[in-house]
């Protein structure tokens, strides 16, 4: 009895530190302009900082690895004891389905981006790095889609979630720290009539790109598999706010 009532406990736990989570959910992820200044700094300084951040990325990655065998354990002793853990054990599965921590498939778009070809770009009044897609481009794409309805989105099958970055360290793009090479392959899953109809909205984000001559292809599908998020989340300074029937059951 002792041990069931643990393993509630430590399910329990788990649950609220997922749905925690959700509020990083990318539907109302409005990603952030990078500025242009890093294209300034020395190639060596960027180097060793991004040779620190694959260390650190390392580490984290060891850590949340844990943690999910840490997770699919106790949903194991939690689908053997009682009703109630059996209701936390759903909560959970529901809460790393939302957090993006799990692989996901459904109706959705595809949306490839390449930079201009060079024949295109001889001809065109753009310079050498506007002939390219940047950055502001796949965050533009993917935040028509969020808003269109898209529950699921990745990047050359890069997950994003709510702490997802996209930027550039100099000519390459990194989405969540990976360094990705045109053409980028942006799926989304949702309403495939709807996510599509918001990519082909006159004026929009994708029009633009045609006009200046970038290579944009946009194709339905009736499943697509996104796969989980596979990087770290690490908290450091953020904790959640205790509820006042939270802070009444500690007094108890």
């Amino acid at each position: 009895m002792l041990k069931d009532h643990k393993t509630q406990i430590a399910v329990g736990i788990l649950v609220l530190i997922l749905t925690f989570l959700l509020a990083l959910q990318f539907k109302s992820v409005t990603f952030n302009a990078q500025t242009n200044q890093s294209t300034n700094l020395r190639v060596d300084n960027l180097t060793a900082e991004l040779t620190r951040e694959r260390e650190t990325n390392a580490d984290l990655q060891k850590q949340i690895e844990a943690y999910k065998n840490d997770i699919a354990q106790y949903r194991k002793d939690a689908e053997q004891t009682s009703g109630y853990s059996t209701f936390l054990s759903e909560q959970l599965k529901r809460a790393e389905l939302m957090a993006g921590f799990v692989d996901v498939k459904g109706p959705g778009i595809t949306v490839t981006l390449n930079d201009m070809d060079s024949q295109k770009a001889q001809n065109s009044v753009l310079t050498t790095g506007e002939a390219l897609i940047h950055d502001e481009d796949l965050r533009r794409v993917i935040n028509e889609l969020c808003a269109a309805g898209a529950e699921a989105v990745c990047v050359n099958d890069s997950r994003i979630i709510g702490t997802s970055a996209i930027r550039c360290v100099g000519p390459t793009i990194l989405v969540n720290d990976k360094k990705m090479a045109p053409p980028y392959v942006i799926k989304a899953i949702g309403d495939t009539n709807q996510l599509a109809a918001a990519m082909n909205l006159k004026g929009g984000v994708i029009d633009n790109l045609k006009v200046w001559g970038f290579s944009v292809h946009i194709a339905k599908s009736p499943e697509l598999v996104i796969p989980k998020y596979d990087g770290a989340i690490h908290f450091s300074n953020a904790t959640a706010v205790e509820t006042e029937e939270e802070k009444g059951g500690t007094d108890r």
